[in-house]
This record gives C-alpha cells, sequence and structure tokens, in this order.
C-alpha cells in the first residue's frame, strides 16, 4: 500500500492526538508507523491505521512517556551545538563590536548600563518557549534542550560571569559579556533552526 501526502498528514494528525507533540521524535514514530501501514493487506487507508495502533499501542505508550526524558538527555549534546555553530561566533563578534561602538565616555560606564543585557535578553525567549511549549504541537525535544542548556549557562554568568565583567581589565570585560550575549542569542536562533529543520524532514517524508 503505497501512501499519499494527505494520508500521511492524517497519521500525523493521528499521533498528535494520541499526545506526541514533539515533532522531531514524532517523526521517527511517524516514520516507524508508516512503514508498517505499508506493509497492511487491508480493504482501505483507515482500516489498516486503526489496526497498527491497536498493535502498537505499548510501544506507543512507552514511546510517549519518554518524551520529556529526551529533552533532558540532549542538553549536553546541544551545548555542542551552541558552541561549535559558526553562528555562536557571528553573534559573538557582532555583541562585541556593538558595544566598543557603543557611545560612552569609559568603560566603567558602559559596563553600569549593559551588563545586565545577558539576563535581561532571554526574557523574551522564555515567553515564546513558554507559548510555544502549551500551544505548539510542532514542538522538538532539541529546542527544550536548548532551552534547559542556555538556562544552565546563564545561571553561570548570574553567579560567576557577570563578576567577571565587573572586575577584569576593560577589553577583556567587554569580551566576556559580549561571549555571553552571543549565547543568549542562540536560544532565539536555535528555535527558529529546529523548527526548520524538522519542517524539512516531515516534507521529505511527505514527498518519499
Amino acid at each position: 500500500m503505497k501512501l499519499s501526502a494527505e494520508q500521511i498528514k492524517q497519521v500525523d494528525e493521528k499521533l498528535i492526538d494520541y499526545g506526541f507533540t514533539f515533532m522531531d521524535q514524532r517523526l521517527e514514530i511517524l516514520d516507524h508507523i508508516l512503514c508498517i501501514v505499508e506493509l497492511k493487506d487491508h480493504n482501505t487507508f483507515e482500516e489498516a491505521v486503526t489496526d497498527v495502533f491497536i498493535e502498537q499501542h505499548e510501544y506507543l505508550r512507552i514511546q510517549k512517556s519518554l518524551q520529556w526524558t529526551n529533552v533532558i538527555k540532549q542538553r549536553a549534546p546541544l551545548l555542542k551545538d551552541i558552541f561549535m555553530n559558526p553562528i555562536f561566533f557571528v553573534f559573538w563578534g557582532l555583541s562585541f563590536a556593538l558595544y566598543l561602538l557603543l557611545p560612552y565616555n569609559n568603560y566603567s560606564e558602559l559596563l553600569t548600563d549593559w551588563d545586565i543585557v545577558p539576563m535581561a535578553l532571554p526574557i523574551g525567549a522564555y515567553i515564546m518557549y513558554a507559548y510555544h511549549l502549551f500551544v505548539s504541537k510542532d514542538k522538538a525535544t532539541s529546542t527544550f534542550g536548548v532551552l534547559f542548556s542556555t538556562s544552565f549557562v546563564n545561571m553561570f554568568y548570574l553567579y560567576i560571569g557577570i563578576h567577571l565583567v565587573r572586575n577584569l581589565e576593560n577589553l577583556w570585560s567587554i569580551v566576556v559579556l559580549s561571549f555571553f550575549t552571543a549565547i543568549t542569542l542562540m536560544m532565539y536562533y536555535l528555535f527558529f533552526y529546529y523548527k526548520s529543520k524538522n519542517a524539512k524532514k516531515f516534507k521529505l517524508i511527505l514527498n518519499s
């Protein structure tokens, strides 16, 4: 049984109704379910799907229970995605240049006004992530892994980094400040990056 794009979307919607609202995990399960449905020898597509969901009930139940576990597991690997990503270094360089170009007479005044930026910037991201968590049916475990990872780094800034910014020599203070600013900007970038990445994967499944 070769499935059409519309039928694949129907199976995807059924998985959403089942409770799989993390898109990256759902795509793996969708691929698994589609392979089984295509092997079924039923008169109709609907009968095949119903039969497969009954057969795979225990598998689906276990996978559903692992959704948040998968989010937590991704924290460490995602630190690599953040710090080894070329965009991170672009943000770092741009932040450094911006701070240097600000019209201040001395570094002390600049740092007094701007050392709070790495703690202030994530506020909009937290609101965006919270809305996405409760509303979106296409969340990504990697997206929330980024949230946890960057939040951990921001806590480091709150307790240690901000003291470095205030106490290091002037130029090095700007280097540290722009470093943590770049990390917070990655919260926004990776949110849309993973969203786009999953959308492309879904499109490939539809066209396969």
